[in-house]
This record gives C-alpha cells, sequence and structure tokens, in this order.
C-alpha cells in the first residue's frame, strides 16, 4: 500500500509540474481528450484531465528528444555498418524516434482505462466480504457512517476500503450529507456492482428502510453470484484441459510419430524434419503460453 501511494504521489507530481509548464498550450486542446476524463475519475488516479494530458504531452516529448538523441550519439558506432549510411540512418532515426513518441502517447492514453479495469476487477472480487463487513457492523445499529468507517479502519478490503475512504471524505471534509457522498461514489465507482449496492443504499436510507437487513440480503446475492462464477471457472478449466491434452500432448506426438514413418516410407527427410522442428521449438511454446493466457483469464482470483 505505501508503495502505491509512493507512486501515485509520484505522477501526481509530475503532472502537477507538467501542468504548470503547459498549461496555455494544453488548455485549448483539452477538448479532444475528454473521453479519458471518466477513465481519470474511476481510475483513482488523483489528476485533473488538464494535469494528466500535460504529463502525457511532455512525456511524448522527453522520449521524442531522448531516443533522438541517444541514436545520434551511436551514429559513429552504428554508422560503421553497411546498412546504415548517413541517409538511411538519419530516417530510421526519425522514425525510430517518432514510434516512441507514439507508443508513449498511446500507454499514456490507455493506461486509465488499465487502471479503471483493475479496479473495477479487484472491486467485484472484494465485494462479497466487505458487503459481509457491512452487515454485521449495521446489526450492531450504528450509524451508516461508522459502517463504512469499518472498512477503512483496517483497510482489509482492498480498493474498497479505498472508495469507502472517499465516502468519509465527503462527508467529514466536504460537509456533505450521506445520501450525496454516496451518489458521488456510485458515479466514480469503476464496478457497477458497487454503484448498484451504493444506489440502493441510497433508495434504503430515503424510504426510512433497514441498512442491516439490505446489506445482509445483498450479500447472499453477492455470494451466490460468486459461486456461480467460481464453478463457470472450474468447467471452463476443464475444457481448457481438454485442449491441453488434446493440442499440446497428443497432437505433437502424433505429428512425430507420422514424420518419422513418412520418413522411413522414402518422403523427403529435410521437409519433415522443419515439419518436427516447428512442432517442437514454434507450435509447442507458442501453445503452452496461450494455455497459460487461458488459464489466467479464467482461473477464480483470490
Amino acid at each position: 500500500m505505501a508503495e502505491q501511494v509512493q507512486k501515485k504521489g509520484a505522477l501526481v507530481n509530475y503532472g502537477k509540474f507538467a501542468h504548470r509548464v503547459l498549461h496555455n498550450y494544453v488548455q485549448p486542446i483539452l477538448k479532444y481528450f475528454e473521453d479519458l476524463s471518466p477513465y481519470l475519475r474511476k481510475s483513482d488516479l488523483s489528476l485533473n484531465i488538464g494535469a494528466y494530458v500535460s504529463a502525457m504531452l511532455l512525456s511524448t516529448v522527453i522520449v521524442f528528444v531522448s531516443v533522438f538523441g541517444i541514436l545520434v550519439f551511436f551514429y559513429p558506432i552504428l554508422s560503421t555498418f553497411s546498412i546504415f549510411q548517413t541517409v538511411q540512418y538519419f530516417m530510421f532515426t526519425v522514425i525510430a524516434s517518432l514510434l516512441a513518441m507514439l507508443i508513449t502517447f498511446f500507454v499514456f492514453w490507455l493506461y486509465p482505462s488499465f487502471k479503471t479495469s483493475e479496479r473495477k476487477r479487484k472491486i467485484e472480487e472484494g465485494l462479497p466480504a466487505a458487503v459481509d463487513t457491512m452487515a454485521t457492523i449495521a446489526g450492531t445499529g450504528v450509524p451508516p457512517a461508522v459502517i463504512f468507517w469499518s472498512l477503512v479502519e483496517y483497510r482489509r478490503h482492498g480498493e474498497i476500503s479505498r472508495e469507502a475512504e472517499k465516502i468519509l471524505n465527503d462527508l467529514e471534509l466536504f460537509g456533505l450529507d450521506l445520501v450525496a457522498a454516496l451518489q458521488r461514489a456510485a458515479l466514480r465507482s469503476p464496478s457497477p456492482s458497487l454503484s448498484e449496492m451504493l444506489w440502493k443504499m441510497i433508495a434504503t436510507i430515503r424510504t426510512g428502510g433497514d441498512l442491516k437487513d439490505y446489506l445482509y440480503i445483498e450479500g447472499t446475492k453477492l455470494r451466490e453470484r460468486e459461486r456461480r462464477k467460481i464453478e463457470a471457472s472450474i468447467d471452463s478449466l476443464g475444457m481448457i484441459a481438454e485442449i491441453y491434452i488434446t493440442a499440446l500432448i497428443l497432437a505433437p506426438v502424433f505429428v512425430i510419430i507420422m514424420t518419422s514413418i513418412m520418413g522411413l516410407m522414402g518422403s523427403s527427410t529435410g521437409t519433415l524434419l522443419v515439419v518436427q522442428q516447428v512442432t517442437v521449438y514454434i507450435g509447442l511454446p507458442v501453445g503452452y503460453a496461450i494455455i497459460l493466457i487461458m488459464i489466467d483469464q479464467v482461473q477464480p482470483k483470490v
């Protein structure tokens, strides 16, 4: 947690510095980056759109200048190769610098959506346990604000604790009432499940309902949903195991046996050797990588 805070602080300071440097240039073009605003709000990066775009543009310029300078510095060494003549090397330097700049731009463009997706996953994984905690605390008859304190105090619920902390900040620092704070939290949450739960809490509070009963019911629903997801993951893992056995154990053995038999029958050994090498040195590693990615995508996250 401390490392995350330190990284976030470095990014915020860099964004503020970039905004001070590029404010006059960035302000007229912010309308082209409005699509980033929802992701910035939900990703918890603590930067407004102006500061983030400033950091993005400053970074692209720094990367372009750095790559261009490094390649120019190494020109005396690389120019000794016949493929790097003066004109060709200059074109290579410009293209490589522009490519690095574009990659930097798109990394900054995609980073908020990546962070939003990551926070969404973590929130939805921890929501059943967090709702059970909230229901238990609500059952003691304490005020609703104390329910969110229970999530913040020990930070056992990760990103949900962070969302609860924002709700408490709205209540204590900005003086909002509970309904307004929950509305803001529901709008900025990256998780549809958490947003839905907060809206239902608002409805329960407004109608004078019992939060304890609602949270117990919601916790039961979330646990049932989690159980179904785990069952679906287990079924998917079984299917992946069958694919693994068929494609990465039986198929390579079949290819090796068949090519060996064809070689004994007089077929071109060179071609058969290439088929075997491609199967063993390319097909199997690629297949193993695909299987690992599939397992990572479907296995239940703890």
